[in-house]
């Protein structure tokens, strides 16, 4: 009879997880909404350093890096600064670059509208709508390593390098 008890209880011990330790490349959980603190707790919980702040407006603004490249998370459709509807990741340089040349990336990549500004320096943008209902920590995970991939080889690809 214990064996089969010993048995049981490994068993148990083997199907209930243990703790999550995100910064080890496991998902984020939490559900994440357009509300300032649910982003900036998502990226920490991803290995990020993430400085809560507000933009010139007033609107919440969340200031981040990866790879060496900084870059910012920007909230619009908020109510004095709670229930945003939509996110946008941005990361801006001060390289120029051709209009051809942005052009060239926005055909060949779906995600990361990219531009440059009025001064000519280049800018690229990734927005996630979440007006409707928040989203899972997992799905925002592959959100911001999507941005940071994008933003990596945009980065190279402002260098000079096609990919």
């Amino acid at each position: 009879m214990q064996p089969i008890i010993a048995g049981l209880a490994l068993t148990l011990a083997l199907a209930v997880p243990g703790p999550v330790n995100s910064r080890a490349g496991a998902q984020t959980t939490a559900p994440v909404s357009a509300t300032p603190q649910s982003v900036v707790k998502a990226l920490q919980d991803a290995g990020y350093k993430a400085e809560l702040t507000k933009d010139s407006t007033g609107a919440p603004l969340i200031h981040s890096a990866s790879g060496g490249a900084r870059f910012s998370i920007f909230f619009f459709g908020c109510d004095n600064g709670t229930g945003c509807g939509e996110i946008q990741f941005y990361a801006g340089w001060t390289d120029k670059i051709s209009l051809e040349r942005i052009n060239q990336w926005n055909r060949t990549h779906r995600f990361g509208r990219a531009y440059l500004d009025d001064k000519g320096e280049v800018n690229i943008e990734y927005d996630i709508n979440l007006e409707q209902a928040s989203i899972s920590g997992a799905l925002f995970r592959n959100d911001l390593e999507l941005w940071t991939g994008l933003m990596a080889r945009f980065q190279g690809f402002v260098g000079g390098k096609d990919d």
